[in-house]
């Protein structure tokens, strides 16, 4: 909005230490766009500092200690569900699966030959050719022969598990926020190679205090600031159930656009009941530096009165006055 620069003509007060605010007249026709200021109900509200987090991260790792071959994502990467995120040296582990894959082929053949042999000495047994004892020996080697079939065969299947664990993918489509490794770089278990975030909405996430949160509710709105200026009303999303036994807060979390960054600091206006003041238009500030005015009209004509402001109200639409207007005073828009 452009101001109006009006010639003073007259100083009627200067504002001391303590004192009344500066009024400065001017001789000047009483504008058509005015407003007549009012007290009316105002909701009280408490800044509580939250962090901007994604709904989904991942620090992926890897479940088995091998030397990175392939990284082929960075810090800015985005990647699809299921995205080649690591892929891990497999030397090692085609060597495993070469001994499992034969370990299971040698004992197919002694469990085969066990099953021939058992099934040999039923026909003797039943021919009264050999002892029952005879009968019940090839028995027990067709089980032992089994039973080394089944360890052989688990073995290639923890081959075979090891061997998927080689590439790991994203567990959901997001964005790389920060890596820690290289190709050539030994990774370890639980030692984070990269971090995935979803580029979602964000949420706001605030400890709010126990008496405070007991007057949210889902999908009432709140103004959230960061420090880089961006300010939005943000629904709240959901509500913890119980609070921390230490701090005595309830994690609150409030919905945030999708390209606000992660990790920084929000503080939110989080209200606590009501009271009477006045609030005028943003548009109406008069700012001359520091200072912070209004065109007030008066007999004399058109005033510049500095006065002190509060908070914003409406999404930065209108402002809390806290001194320097009372109920009935005119202002120019």
């Amino acid at each position: 909005m452009i101001r109006r620069f009006l010639a003073p003509a007259l100083v009627i007060g200067v504002a001391a230490c303590g004192g009344e605010p500066e009024v400065e007249a001017h001789a000047a026709d009483v504008p058509t766009n005015t407003l007549t200021v009012t007290a009316e109900q105002l909701t009280a509200t408490v800044p509580v500092e939250g962090t901007v987090a994604a709904r989904h991260r991942s620090e992926i790792t890897t479940r088995m200690m091998a030397r990175i071959t392939s990284l082929p994502v960075t810090v800015g990467t985005d990647v699809p569900a299921g995205g080649v995120l690591v892929r891990l040296g497999t030397e090692d582990i085609a060597a495993n699966r070469a001994k499992a894959e034969a370990a299971v082929a040698a004992a197919q053949a002694a469990r085969d030959e066990a099953v021939k042999h058992a099934a040999r000495m039923d026909t003797l047994y039943a021919e009264d050719v050999v002892a029952q004892v005879q009968r019940d020996q090839a028995h027990l080697q067709r089980t032992q022969a089994e039973s080394q079939l089944a360890l052989a065969q688990a073995t290639l299947q923890e081959v075979e598990t090891a061997a998927s664990y080689a590439t790991i993918r994203a567990p959901f489509a997001g964005a790389v926020v920060a890596r820690f490794a290289d190709p050539g770089d030994m990774a370890a278990p639980g030692m984070p190679i990269v971090i995935l975030e979803d580029t979602e909405p964000r949420d706001a996430v605030l400890a709010v205090s126990v008496d405070l949160a007991q007057a949210l509710e889902r999908g009432m709105t709140l103004r959230v600031t960061i420090p880089d200026g961006r300010t939005t009303m943000a629904p709240i999303r959901a509500i913890s159930a119980g609070a921390d036994p230490m701090t005595r807060t309830v994690e609150v979390r409030a919905e945030l656009p999708a390209d606000w960054p992660t990790g920084v600091a929000a503080t939110a206006l989080i209200p606590s009941g009501s009271f009477t003041g006045v609030a005028i238009p943003a548009d109406a500030v008069v700012r001359r530096g520091q200072l912070t005015g209004v065109e007030v009209v008066t007999d004399a004509g058109v005033a510049l009165r500095w006065i002190r402001l509060g908070r914003y109200l409406d999404d930065n639409e209108r402002v809390v006055v806290l001194s320097g207007l009372e109920p009935g005073d005119r202002i120019a828009l």
